[in-house]
């Protein structure tokens, strides 16, 4: 059975030298056994919430676990459509693009009981509202 622990909880020490996978809560309590044909032994899996908790105080501890854990590839898995979620997406690419420019990142999301993966252009994209305004003006000029 897969150990998913709770981000703000868990020690980030414990994560040294491996894959950070970073899922929603929901998705970790009620889909458990689709996310563990995701998940590897090189794996540290940790749940969290932006609705129970501020995507400030969740970035921390992300940021932390990354740097003291080295950690060198996060996998971020939230809920497609939720607004609290699409705030996991946001928070990993603002930590890669503004302090480990080096991590790799996976980003996925759960849609209609299937996991889906997302380029980080689309994550990127979808943060600047005025861009993808004028990206969908142009299509269909």
């Amino acid at each position: 059975m897969l150990d998913v622990k709770d981000l703000l909880s868990a020690n980030v020490g414990r994560a040294k030298n491996k894959r950070l996978f970073i899922v929603s809560s929901c998705i970790a309590k009620d889909f458990l056994d689709l996310l563990e044909s995701y998940v590897s032994k090189d794996d540290y899996v940790v749940s969290t919430c932006p609705e129970q908790h501020h995507i400030n105080l969740i970035g921390y501890k992300i940021a932390s676990f990354i740097s003291y854990s080295n950690i060198s590839e996060v996998t971020v898995l939230s809920v497609d459509g939720s607004l609290h979620c699409v705030q996991l997406q946001y928070i990993i690419e603002n930590i890669r693009k503004r302090f480990f420019r080096d991590l790799k990142v996976n980003y996925l999301v759960f849609s209609n009981k299937k996991i889906i993966r997302v380029n980080e252009k689309i994550i990127t994209l979808s943060r600047h509202l005025s861009k993808l305004q004028k990206t969908l003006s142009s299509e269909s000029t």
